[in-house]
């Protein structure tokens, strides 16, 4: 029982095809970085909307996640107070992207948990292999020209 306490701790952020590496190893995109080109459709609570990587105004909070993550369950209340407090200011976007779930996973996470920010589903590791190899949750703060200004990964205090 000892023996498999360390791999439940470790499954939200080891994969079983890949080696073991540190947070740092694992991240394609780094601080100073131009984020990468991609778009995703995104849930808000409305119609959907696009998101698009080249079409930045202000500050822009790029969220890596899956609910049944227990780092990302601990996280995204967080995450999700930090957009309640900015969501008003011009040119502020935030948008959390799945690694791996599906629409109803998500949209069922969300209610319960009465989270706000806006979600896209992703039922594979697309988008998110753009930016990383492992390890989540991973948050990105871009400036308006898609400079990655700040980046936290599993456990992280957010900046004011």
């Amino acid at each position: 029982m000892l023996l498999l306490l360390p791999c439940l701790l470790m499954a939200c952020v080891v994969d079983e095809n890949e080696d073991e590496v540190g947070p740092d190893e694992s991240s394609i995109v780094r601080v100073g970085d131009r984020l990468p080109v991609f778009s995703v459709e995104v849930t808000n609570g409305s119609s959907p909307t696009v998101f698009n990587s080249n079409s930045l105004e202000g500050t822009t909070v790029i969220v890596f996640f899956n609910t049944s993550c227990k780092d990302c369950q601990r996280e995204l209340p967080e995450l999700n107070a930090y957009y309640l407090r900015h969501c008003q200011e011009p040119g502020f976007r935030m948008v959390a992207i799945a690694r791996e779930e599906s629409e109803e996973s998500i949209a069922s996470y969300w209610q319960q948990q009465n989270l706000s920010i806006p979600y896209s589903p992703q039922e594979d590791r697309k988008v998110y292999s753009l930016f990383a190899t492992q390890y989540i949750p991973r948050v990105y703060f871009c400036s308006g020209q898609g400079v990655v200004l700040w980046m936290g990964v599993e456990n992280f205090d957010l900046p004011h």
